[in-house]
């Protein structure tokens, strides 16, 4: 860089961290999942070049695919232009965030792809993945241990109340009894 009075500054370049750096990657390249749905015009076995032309072009923009599931032919909620059923496809993969038009231009203007959904998708970490086993691992104890509990059968103990006798004397007995024998004789 030249002063204006013709000196020339030396000014270094400045480094970039590894976070900066992953910062920069994740503004480039992101991770997806596409779910999109092929007309059942087709059958099973037809649906492969349709597949490998959006695999393709994720591809050939500079995307990697992740997975891609072929979830079958399913039943429609409702009708989409005159289809009531339709093959589901997954394709989770990291691609360019600038390409990402592309690839919505190309599903939409796709005749044979009734329905997409692009969702952007955030990449867990090795720490937040052994954590979520680790709660699934409780949960699963926890349930285990719950159905345990209940086909076990349970005894509950048995509380016997003892009933406190009062001791009467002979002389209380004969008057109630008297006074019963008078309420019946009334009664006659």
């Amino acid at each position: 860089m030249r002063t204006p009075g013709g000196f020339s500054i030396f000014m270094p370049k400045k480094e970039t961290t590894n976070e900066e750096q992953s910062n920069l990657r994740d503004e480039r390249i992101q991770r997806y999942e596409l779910v999109y749905l092929i007309s059942n015009k087709f059958a099973e076995n037809e649906l492969e070049p349709i597949t490998g032309a959006v695999v393709k072009l994720i591809k050939d923009n500079g995307g990697v695919i992740i997975t891609e599931e072929n979830w079958g032919k399913k039943k429609l909620a409702y009708q989409i232009q005159q289809f009531f059923h339709a093959y589901y496809i997954l394709v989770e993969f990291d691609f360019p965030k600038k390409n990402i038009a592309k690839l919505e231009n190309y599903l939409r203007l796709n005749e044979d792809v009734i329905r997409h959904l692009i969702a952007q998708k955030r990449i867990k970490s090795a720490e937040e993945i052994a954590n979520e086993k680790r709660v699934a691992q409780k949960m699963a104890e926890e349930e285990a241990k719950e159905m345990e509990e209940r086909t076990a059968p349970h005894q509950a103990p048995v509380k016997i109340k003892e009933k406190e006798e009062k001791k009467v004397s002979m002389e209380e007995l004969d008057e109630k009894l008297n006074k019963i024998l008078d309420d019946t004789e009334s009664l006659l």
